[in-house]
């Protein structure tokens, strides 16, 4: 009997307690979560290593989620993206334009429920391991 494979994704945020937080919430045996602090560690990370998911901080210390998201989007761009920000809001002309190109997949607004960061994580998975 085939093991089923276990689904990973990334988590990048300077708030290491927020990164705990989803880790913890996901971490179960169907998910794998790895966590990173800053824009230069998730550039690494997910170059070498596609994610069918990455959940991205707008605002990081040094790279910033935008230009992450563009790294990583040009080597695998395949990888959803979901943007979360306290400084941004969805009506945005930044957010907009990066939802209307495909840069983001989606976008939640800090603080965000962590039932709906939950519920679209999974729906967000669940549509990836179909691809």
């Amino acid at each position: 009997m085939l093991e089923k494979k276990r689904l990973s994704f990334l988590v990048v945020d300077d708030e290491k307690d927020l990164c705990w937080a989803i880790k913890k919430l996901f971490n179960v045996k169907d998910y794998i979560v790895d966590t990173v602090n800053t824009g230069e560690e998730a550039v690494k990370i997910a170059v070498d290593k596609p994610y069918p998911l990455i959940i991205l901080d707008s605002k990081l210390p040094g790279i910033d989620g935008f230009e992450v998201a563009r790294i990583i989007k040009k080597k695998h761009p395949k990888t959803s993206i979901i943007i979360f920000s306290g400084y941004h809001y969805r009506e945005d002309k930044e957010i907009q334009e990066a939802l209307r190109i495909g840069l983001f997949d989606d976008f939640i607004s800090k603080p965000f429920d962590f039932d709906d960061i939950k519920t679209l994580i999974s729906s967000k998975i669940s549509i990836e391991q179909n691809i």
